[in-house]
């Protein structure tokens, strides 16, 4: 449950959250709901408290339920231990190649629909019109892919 856990300190910020608020992260990740998963989220938990990665929120721990925040002493972890796996940033960069192919797929096509104008002249407005969206296209995926770019750079 540990590496589990870890994933959920790496992904979110701690602030004024339940038991029940790091079980339902930690089930996301697939992890099977049972009693004996829970119980070791739990101790994982105190455990955190004790080491001072977490406190106990006093003013917002009501009717047996205890609220937890996270300490620069997490912040510290976190920064040395939640590193994105290299399989995360080998997806972004292949999905950064697959934009592209289409950036240049979208181009040949708008030189295309340029020749096209030559030939039909009755619709060259229309073609004019589509090179246009085509071209938005372009666009589009150039900000997907700086955006990918910005996400590789800040998760390595």
């Amino acid at each position: 449950m540990f590496k589990e856990l870890s994933r959920v300190f790496c992904s979110y910020n701690i602030e004024s959250w339940q038991t029940v608020d790091f079980w339902d992260k930690v089930k996301l990740l697939k992890v099977v709901d049972s009693n004996v998963n829970y119980q070791s989220v739990y101790r994982l938990i105190l455990r955190l408290v004790k080491d001072s990665y977490l406190t106990v929120d006093v003013e917002k721990s009501r009717y047996g339920q205890t609220t937890y925040t996270e300490t620069e002493n997490l912040h510290d972890l976190r920064s040395q231990f939640c590193i994105e796996p290299t399989s995360t940033i080998q997806d972004l960069n292949l999905k950064k190649e697959e934009l592209e192919c289409e950036i240049t797929a979208l181009k040949e096509e708008i030189e295309a629909l340029h020749d096209l104008k030559g030939q039909f002249s009755d619709i060259q407005f229309k073609i004019e019109q589509l090179r246009q969206i085509k071209i938005k296209e372009i666009n589009n995926l150039k900000i997907k892919i700086k955006a990918i770019n910005s996400l590789i750079n800040y998760c390595s």
